[in-house]
Protein backbone atom coordinates (compact mmCIF):
# COMPACT_ATOMS: atom_id res chain seq x y z
CA UNK A 1 0.00 0.00 0.00
CA UNK A 2 2.83 2.34 0.87
CA UNK A 3 4.58 1.93 -2.26
CA UNK A 4 1.36 1.90 -4.30
CA UNK A 5 0.35 5.54 -2.47
CA UNK A 6 3.84 6.63 -3.15
CA UNK A 7 4.04 5.52 -7.16
CA UNK A 8 0.54 7.28 -7.56
CA UNK A 9 1.31 10.46 -6.04
CA UNK A 10 4.51 10.67 -8.16
CA UNK A 11 4.64 12.62 -11.36
CA UNK A 12 6.04 10.95 -14.73
CA UNK A 13 9.51 12.19 -13.92
CA UNK A 14 9.48 11.22 -10.00
CA UNK A 15 7.96 7.75 -10.96
CA UNK A 16 10.63 7.11 -13.67
CA UNK A 17 13.73 7.99 -10.80
CA UNK A 18 11.46 5.52 -8.74
CA UNK A 19 11.55 2.49 -11.19
CA UNK A 20 15.85 3.21 -11.88
CA UNK A 21 16.68 3.30 -8.34
CA UNK A 22 14.29 -0.23 -7.84
CA UNK A 23 16.40 -1.56 -11.29
CA UNK A 24 19.99 -0.34 -9.55
CA UNK A 25 19.01 -1.99 -6.62
CA UNK A 26 16.40 -5.23 -7.32
CA UNK A 27 18.31 -7.49 -9.78
CA UNK A 28 15.16 -9.45 -10.08
CA UNK A 29 13.68 -6.97 -11.73
CA UNK A 30 14.33 -6.00 -15.43
CA UNK A 31 12.97 -3.45 -18.46
CA UNK A 32 10.67 -5.52 -21.26
CA UNK A 33 12.19 -3.21 -23.57
CA UNK A 34 16.27 -4.20 -22.76
CA UNK A 35 17.44 -6.47 -24.91
CA UNK A 36 20.30 -9.28 -24.20
CA UNK A 37 23.30 -8.86 -26.83
CA UNK A 38 27.03 -10.38 -25.95
CA UNK A 39 29.55 -7.52 -25.58
CA UNK A 40 32.78 -7.55 -26.93
CA UNK A 41 34.04 -10.55 -25.00
CA UNK A 42 31.13 -12.28 -26.04
CA UNK A 43 30.58 -13.50 -22.42
CA UNK A 44 28.50 -11.49 -20.57
CA UNK A 45 25.26 -9.71 -21.60
CA UNK A 46 24.77 -5.90 -22.26
CA UNK A 47 22.04 -5.83 -19.77
CA UNK A 48 24.43 -6.77 -16.93
CA UNK A 49 26.53 -3.60 -17.79
CA UNK A 50 23.08 -1.88 -18.06
CA UNK A 51 22.51 -2.65 -14.54
CA UNK A 52 25.85 -2.05 -13.39
CA UNK A 53 25.07 1.94 -14.40
CA UNK A 54 22.12 1.54 -12.98
CA UNK A 55 23.17 0.39 -9.55
CA UNK A 56 25.96 3.68 -9.94
CA UNK A 57 22.86 6.08 -10.12
CA UNK A 58 20.82 4.45 -7.23
CA UNK A 59 23.88 4.68 -4.77
CA UNK A 60 24.23 8.74 -5.81
CA UNK A 61 20.56 9.06 -5.43
CA UNK A 62 20.93 8.25 -2.11
CA UNK A 63 23.20 11.12 -1.17
CA UNK A 64 20.27 13.68 -2.20
CA UNK A 65 18.01 15.33 -0.33
CA UNK A 66 14.19 14.20 0.35
CA UNK A 67 11.32 16.75 -0.63
CA UNK A 68 9.43 18.98 1.63
CA UNK A 69 6.11 16.53 0.76
CA UNK A 70 7.57 13.73 1.69
CA UNK A 71 9.48 15.14 4.78
CA UNK A 72 5.72 16.20 5.59
CA UNK A 73 3.41 13.06 5.01
CA UNK A 74 6.27 10.88 6.75
CA UNK A 75 5.35 12.92 10.02
CA UNK A 76 1.82 12.81 9.63
CA UNK A 77 1.84 9.17 9.37
CA UNK A 78 4.24 8.71 12.32
CA UNK A 79 1.40 10.91 14.20
CA UNK A 80 -0.95 10.26 16.48
CA UNK A 81 -4.03 11.98 14.69
CA UNK A 82 -6.98 10.30 13.85
CA UNK A 83 -7.55 8.40 10.15
CA UNK A 84 -9.71 11.00 9.01
CA UNK A 85 -7.81 13.38 10.13
CA UNK A 86 -4.87 12.20 9.17
CA UNK A 87 -5.90 11.52 5.69
CA UNK A 88 -7.06 14.81 5.42
CA UNK A 89 -3.64 16.44 6.01
CA UNK A 90 -2.36 14.25 3.28
CA UNK A 91 -4.72 15.24 1.16
CA UNK A 92 -3.92 18.55 1.99
CA UNK A 93 0.15 18.58 1.66
CA UNK A 94 0.51 18.31 -2.46
CA UNK A 95 -1.43 21.84 -2.17
CA UNK A 96 1.85 23.49 -0.63
CA UNK A 97 4.22 24.55 -3.57
CA UNK A 98 7.84 24.53 -2.33
CA UNK A 99 8.13 26.81 0.11
CA UNK A 100 5.97 25.51 2.47
CA UNK A 101 3.06 28.12 1.56
CA UNK A 102 -0.69 26.99 -0.23
CA UNK A 103 -0.62 27.70 -3.41
CA UNK A 104 -4.19 28.93 -3.84
CA UNK A 105 -6.47 29.98 -0.89
CA UNK A 106 -6.98 27.72 1.38
CA UNK A 107 -10.43 28.12 1.46
CA UNK A 108 -10.78 26.81 -1.80
CA UNK A 109 -8.71 24.15 -1.06
CA UNK A 110 -11.36 22.89 1.25
CA UNK A 111 -14.16 23.00 -0.98
CA UNK A 112 -11.97 21.39 -3.54
CA UNK A 113 -11.39 18.41 -0.72
CA UNK A 114 -15.31 18.50 0.35
CA UNK A 115 -13.82 18.49 3.87
CA UNK A 116 -16.17 20.21 6.06
CA UNK A 117 -14.90 23.60 8.31
CA UNK A 118 -13.99 21.49 11.13
CA UNK A 119 -12.22 18.86 9.79
CA UNK A 120 -9.89 21.27 6.91
CA UNK A 121 -8.77 23.13 10.59
CA UNK A 122 -7.71 20.08 12.35
CA UNK A 123 -6.22 18.52 9.44
CA UNK A 124 -4.79 22.18 8.88
CA UNK A 125 -3.45 22.98 12.84
CA UNK A 126 -1.80 19.34 12.38
CA UNK A 127 0.42 20.86 9.48
CA UNK A 128 1.24 23.75 10.91
CA UNK A 129 2.15 21.96 14.00
CA UNK A 130 5.15 19.94 11.51
CA UNK A 131 8.91 20.58 11.14
CA UNK A 132 9.68 22.64 9.76
CA UNK A 133 7.92 25.50 11.49
CA UNK A 134 5.85 28.05 9.12
CA UNK A 135 4.54 25.31 6.30
CA UNK A 136 1.13 25.04 5.72
CA UNK A 137 0.53 29.30 5.84
CA UNK A 138 -1.42 31.17 3.34
CA UNK A 139 1.39 33.50 2.76
CA UNK A 140 4.67 34.68 4.38
CA UNK A 141 3.23 36.65 6.83
CA UNK A 142 1.50 34.28 8.27
CA UNK A 143 4.48 31.72 8.04
CA UNK A 144 6.55 34.67 9.95
CA UNK A 145 3.20 34.17 12.65
CA UNK A 146 3.42 30.35 12.82
CA UNK A 147 6.88 30.38 13.42
CA UNK A 148 6.76 33.20 16.04
CA UNK A 149 4.17 31.12 17.63
CA UNK A 150 6.20 27.94 17.83
CA UNK A 151 8.79 29.96 19.69
CA UNK A 152 6.22 30.83 22.02
CA UNK A 153 5.70 34.52 21.23
CA UNK A 154 1.98 34.79 21.05
CA UNK A 155 2.64 39.10 22.20
CA UNK A 156 4.86 41.34 21.73
CA UNK A 157 5.96 44.37 19.35
CA UNK A 158 7.08 41.69 16.61
CA UNK A 159 3.94 39.92 16.16
CA UNK A 160 2.11 43.22 16.62
CA UNK A 161 3.61 44.44 13.47
CA UNK A 162 3.18 40.69 11.65
CA UNK A 163 -0.41 40.93 12.54
CA UNK A 164 -1.64 44.73 12.93
CA UNK A 165 1.02 47.10 10.80
CA UNK A 166 2.29 44.42 7.81
CA UNK A 167 2.03 46.93 5.31
CA UNK A 168 4.20 49.52 7.61
CA UNK A 169 6.74 46.77 8.37
CA UNK A 170 7.09 45.24 4.51
CA UNK A 171 7.51 49.81 3.41
CA UNK A 172 10.17 49.94 6.95
CA UNK A 173 7.54 52.41 7.66
CA UNK A 174 8.81 52.36 11.39
CA UNK A 175 8.01 55.74 12.34
CA UNK A 176 3.98 55.46 11.22
CA UNK A 177 3.97 51.64 13.41
CA UNK A 178 5.84 53.13 16.61
CA UNK A 179 2.79 56.18 16.60
CA UNK A 180 0.67 53.51 16.07
CA UNK A 181 1.57 51.03 18.74
CA UNK A 182 2.56 53.73 21.01
CA UNK A 183 5.69 52.98 21.33
CA UNK A 184 9.56 54.00 20.54
CA UNK A 185 10.89 53.68 17.38
CA UNK A 186 14.13 51.67 18.31
CA UNK A 187 11.47 49.09 19.58
CA UNK A 188 9.82 48.66 16.28
CA UNK A 189 13.61 48.81 14.64
CA UNK A 190 14.52 45.81 17.27
CA UNK A 191 10.93 43.80 16.31
CA UNK A 192 11.92 44.51 12.70
CA UNK A 193 15.30 42.66 13.53
CA UNK A 194 14.11 39.75 14.90
CA UNK A 195 11.54 38.99 12.33
CA UNK A 196 14.36 39.62 9.70
CA UNK A 197 16.16 36.43 11.94
CA UNK A 198 13.10 34.21 11.06
CA UNK A 199 13.00 31.80 7.58
CA UNK A 200 11.05 33.43 4.59
CA UNK A 201 10.94 30.28 2.98
CA UNK A 202 10.57 27.36 5.37
CA UNK A 203 11.00 24.81 2.29
CA UNK A 204 14.40 25.98 1.56
CA UNK A 205 16.06 22.93 3.29
CA UNK A 206 14.65 20.28 0.98
CA UNK A 207 14.68 19.41 -2.67
CA UNK A 208 13.33 21.04 -5.28
CA UNK A 209 11.76 19.27 -8.25
CA UNK A 210 13.24 20.57 -11.39
CA UNK A 211 10.92 21.95 -14.26
CA UNK A 212 10.06 19.59 -17.03
CA UNK A 213 8.41 19.54 -20.22
CA UNK A 214 5.01 18.77 -19.17
CA UNK A 215 3.88 14.99 -20.88
CA UNK A 216 0.17 14.27 -20.84
CA UNK A 217 -0.86 11.34 -18.69
CA UNK A 218 -4.38 11.21 -20.18
CA UNK A 219 -5.60 11.75 -24.03
CA UNK A 220 -9.70 12.46 -24.20
CA UNK A 221 -10.57 12.73 -27.50
CA UNK A 222 -14.19 13.28 -29.32
CA UNK A 223 -15.42 10.74 -32.32
CA UNK A 224 -19.20 10.67 -33.25
CA UNK A 225 -19.66 13.06 -30.08
CA UNK A 226 -18.45 10.69 -27.82
CA UNK A 227 -15.68 10.76 -25.33
CA UNK A 228 -12.77 8.59 -25.29
CA UNK A 229 -9.88 8.41 -22.28
CA UNK A 230 -6.91 6.80 -22.42
CA UNK A 231 -3.66 6.34 -20.76
CA UNK A 232 -0.68 7.70 -22.98
CA UNK A 233 1.86 6.03 -20.13
CA UNK A 234 4.70 7.80 -22.02
CA UNK A 235 7.89 7.57 -20.01
CA UNK A 236 6.67 4.81 -17.73
CA UNK A 237 9.09 2.20 -17.80
CA UNK A 238 7.55 -1.26 -18.23
CA UNK A 239 8.78 -3.63 -15.75
CA UNK A 240 9.08 -7.81 -15.43
CA UNK A 241 10.49 -10.43 -13.32
CA UNK A 242 14.44 -11.73 -14.39
CA UNK A 243 13.84 -15.26 -16.19
CA UNK A 244 17.60 -15.27 -15.59
CA UNK A 245 17.17 -14.29 -11.56
CA UNK A 246 14.35 -17.06 -11.77
CA UNK A 247 16.46 -19.43 -12.51
CA UNK A 248 19.74 -19.15 -10.34
CA UNK A 249 17.11 -19.17 -7.36
CA UNK A 250 16.08 -22.51 -8.75
CA UNK A 251 19.64 -23.92 -9.15
CA UNK A 252 20.78 -22.38 -5.49
CA UNK A 253 18.90 -24.40 -3.09
CA UNK A 254 21.79 -25.72 -0.79
CA UNK A 255 22.46 -21.85 -0.58
CA UNK A 256 19.15 -20.77 1.77
CA UNK A 257 20.72 -16.98 2.38
CA UNK A 258 20.91 -16.49 -1.34
CA UNK A 259 17.65 -18.16 -1.83
CA UNK A 260 16.34 -15.64 0.74
CA UNK A 261 17.94 -13.03 -0.82
CA UNK A 262 16.75 -13.64 -4.37
CA UNK A 263 12.97 -14.49 -2.59
CA UNK A 264 12.65 -11.44 -1.02
CA UNK A 265 14.00 -9.29 -4.54
CA UNK A 266 11.21 -11.63 -6.71
CA UNK A 267 8.86 -10.27 -3.51
CA UNK A 268 9.43 -6.67 -3.94
CA UNK A 269 9.49 -6.85 -7.64
CA UNK A 270 6.61 -7.88 -7.82
CA UNK A 271 4.97 -5.02 -5.13
CA UNK A 272 6.33 -2.80 -7.42
CA UNK A 273 4.96 -4.14 -11.09
CA UNK A 274 1.54 -4.11 -9.21
CA UNK A 275 1.77 -1.10 -7.51
CA UNK A 276 2.56 0.54 -11.02
CA UNK A 277 -0.09 -1.12 -12.40
CA UNK A 278 -2.57 0.05 -9.97
CA UNK A 279 -1.08 3.72 -10.19
CA UNK A 280 -2.37 3.73 -13.84
CA UNK A 281 -5.95 1.93 -13.40
CA UNK A 282 -6.32 4.37 -10.82
CA UNK A 283 -5.33 7.50 -12.41
CA UNK A 284 -7.58 6.31 -16.11
CA UNK A 285 -10.63 5.77 -13.50
CA UNK A 286 -10.02 8.85 -11.63
CA UNK A 287 -9.74 10.80 -15.06
CA UNK A 288 -12.89 9.00 -16.81
CA UNK A 289 -15.12 10.10 -13.12
CA UNK A 290 -13.47 13.43 -13.95
CA UNK A 291 -14.60 13.53 -17.44
CA UNK A 292 -18.07 11.86 -17.31
CA UNK A 293 -18.76 15.12 -14.30
CA UNK A 294 -16.98 17.58 -16.99
CA UNK A 295 -18.94 16.39 -20.43
CA UNK A 296 -20.04 20.10 -21.24
CA UNK A 297 -16.09 21.35 -20.63
CA UNK A 298 -14.82 18.72 -23.27
CA UNK A 299 -17.47 19.29 -25.55
CA UNK A 300 -18.05 23.46 -25.52
CA UNK A 301 -14.89 24.35 -23.62
CA UNK A 302 -13.39 25.77 -20.74
CA UNK A 303 -16.23 28.30 -20.06
CA UNK A 304 -18.36 25.84 -19.57
CA UNK A 305 -16.85 23.44 -16.77
CA UNK A 306 -18.65 22.64 -14.16
CA UNK A 307 -18.33 22.88 -10.26
CA UNK A 308 -16.68 19.86 -8.91
CA UNK A 309 -15.12 18.82 -5.45
CA UNK A 310 -12.66 15.94 -4.86
CA UNK A 311 -15.08 14.49 -2.37
CA UNK A 312 -17.76 13.97 -5.58
CA UNK A 313 -15.03 12.35 -7.42
CA UNK A 314 -14.12 9.82 -4.13
CA UNK A 315 -17.85 9.19 -3.95
CA UNK A 316 -18.39 7.85 -7.32
CA UNK A 317 -15.53 5.55 -7.62
CA UNK A 318 -15.50 4.51 -4.07
CA UNK A 319 -11.77 5.95 -2.64
CA UNK A 320 -10.84 8.49 -0.52
CA UNK A 321 -10.28 12.05 -0.69
CA UNK A 322 -6.89 11.71 -0.21
CA UNK A 323 -6.01 9.37 -2.86
CA UNK A 324 -8.37 11.59 -5.35
CA UNK A 325 -5.58 14.11 -4.51
CA UNK A 326 -2.33 11.86 -4.76
CA UNK A 327 -4.00 10.71 -8.12
CA UNK A 328 -4.55 14.31 -10.08
CA UNK A 329 -1.08 15.98 -8.30
CA UNK A 330 0.84 16.79 -11.07
CA UNK A 331 -1.04 14.73 -13.57
CA UNK A 332 -1.77 16.25 -17.03
CA UNK A 333 -4.78 16.04 -19.36
CA UNK A 334 -4.80 17.32 -23.27
CA UNK A 335 -8.02 17.91 -24.71
CA UNK A 336 -8.87 19.73 -28.04
CA UNK A 337 -8.83 22.83 -25.97
CA UNK A 338 -5.40 22.05 -24.26
CA UNK A 339 -3.28 20.66 -21.52
CA UNK A 340 -4.99 20.79 -18.30
CA UNK A 341 -3.69 19.47 -14.72
CA UNK A 342 -6.00 17.53 -13.10
CA UNK A 343 -6.59 19.17 -10.33
CA UNK A 344 -7.79 22.15 -12.34
CA UNK A 345 -11.24 20.39 -12.88
CA UNK A 346 -11.91 20.50 -9.27
CA UNK A 347 -13.29 24.44 -8.84
CA UNK A 348 -15.29 26.20 -5.80
CA UNK A 349 -18.54 27.22 -6.81
CA UNK A 350 -19.61 30.85 -7.37
CA UNK A 351 -22.30 32.89 -6.56
CA UNK A 352 -25.10 33.05 -9.26
CA UNK A 353 -28.68 34.58 -9.74
CA UNK A 354 -30.30 31.55 -12.11
CA UNK A 355 -30.43 28.15 -11.21
CA UNK A 356 -26.77 27.14 -12.61
CA UNK A 357 -23.91 27.63 -10.40
CA UNK A 358 -20.44 28.74 -11.79
CA UNK A 359 -16.94 27.27 -11.19
CA UNK A 360 -14.09 29.36 -11.01
CA UNK A 361 -12.52 27.81 -13.99
CA UNK A 362 -15.21 28.95 -15.89
CA UNK A 363 -15.32 32.34 -14.32
CA UNK A 364 -11.69 32.57 -15.56
CA UNK A 365 -12.43 31.58 -19.15
CA UNK A 366 -15.16 34.04 -19.50
CA UNK A 367 -12.62 36.93 -17.90
CA UNK A 368 -10.13 36.02 -20.56
CA UNK A 369 -13.17 36.03 -23.12
CA UNK A 370 -14.11 39.65 -21.88
CA UNK A 371 -10.56 40.79 -22.36
CA UNK A 372 -9.96 39.34 -25.58
CA UNK A 373 -13.03 41.30 -27.70
CA UNK A 374 -12.12 44.37 -25.09
CA UNK A 375 -11.04 47.38 -27.88
CA UNK A 376 -7.09 47.91 -27.12
CA UNK A 377 -8.41 51.76 -27.03
CA UNK A 378 -10.35 51.33 -24.13
CA UNK A 379 -9.51 48.07 -22.72
CA UNK A 380 -12.01 46.85 -19.62
CA UNK A 381 -11.23 47.86 -16.17
CA UNK A 382 -11.27 45.11 -13.38
CA UNK A 383 -14.09 47.02 -12.23
CA UNK A 384 -15.65 46.89 -15.89
CA UNK A 385 -15.24 43.20 -15.83
CA UNK A 386 -17.07 43.10 -12.32
CA UNK A 387 -19.95 44.73 -13.51
CA UNK A 388 -20.02 43.00 -17.29
CA UNK A 389 -20.15 39.58 -15.00
CA UNK A 390 -23.04 40.78 -12.44
CA UNK A 391 -24.75 41.21 -15.46
CA UNK A 392 -24.51 37.42 -16.51
CA UNK A 393 -25.56 36.27 -13.54
CA UNK A 394 -22.04 36.22 -12.16
CA UNK A 395 -21.51 38.04 -8.41
CA UNK A 396 -17.62 38.12 -7.36
CA UNK A 397 -15.75 41.12 -5.78
CA UNK A 398 -13.44 43.22 -8.14
CA UNK A 399 -10.69 41.92 -5.90
CA UNK A 400 -11.63 38.27 -6.89
CA UNK A 401 -11.40 39.72 -10.64
CA UNK A 402 -8.08 40.91 -10.53
CA UNK A 403 -6.98 37.55 -8.90
CA UNK A 404 -8.58 35.70 -11.61
CA UNK A 405 -6.81 38.15 -14.02
CA UNK A 406 -3.38 37.76 -12.31
CA UNK A 407 -3.26 33.76 -12.54
CA UNK A 408 -4.26 34.31 -16.09
CA UNK A 409 -1.21 36.23 -16.52
CA UNK A 410 -3.05 39.15 -18.09
CA UNK A 411 -1.77 43.04 -17.32
CA UNK A 412 -4.17 45.66 -15.65
CA UNK A 413 -6.14 47.34 -17.85
CA UNK A 414 -3.60 50.62 -17.70
CA UNK A 415 -0.73 48.73 -18.84
CA UNK A 416 -2.88 46.88 -21.77
CA UNK A 417 -4.28 50.46 -23.30
CA UNK A 418 -2.05 50.84 -26.73
CA UNK A 419 -0.90 53.91 -27.09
Amino acid sequence: MQMFMRALQANTAELSEIVTQALASNPALEELSTTREPDRNGDAPAAARERTRRHDVFLESLTEQTTLSAHLEEQIRSSALSPATEAAALAIIPYLNHHGFFAEAPEQVARELGLSASRFQKALRAVQDLDPAGVGAADLRESLILQLQRKGEHGGIPMQLLRDHWDELVRHRYADAARALDVEEEAVHIAARRIARLNPDPGSAFARAELNVITPDIIVTTEDGELTVTLTEDGIPRLALSADYRQMMAEQADKPELRSYLSRCFREGRELIRALNDRQQTILTVAKAIVARQQAFFHKGPEHMAPLKMEDIAADINVSISTISRAVRGKYLKCRFGVFELRRFFTATLPSDGADSHAAGAVQARIRQLIEAESPNRPLSDAAIEASLAQEGIHIARRTVAKYREQLRILPASLRRKK
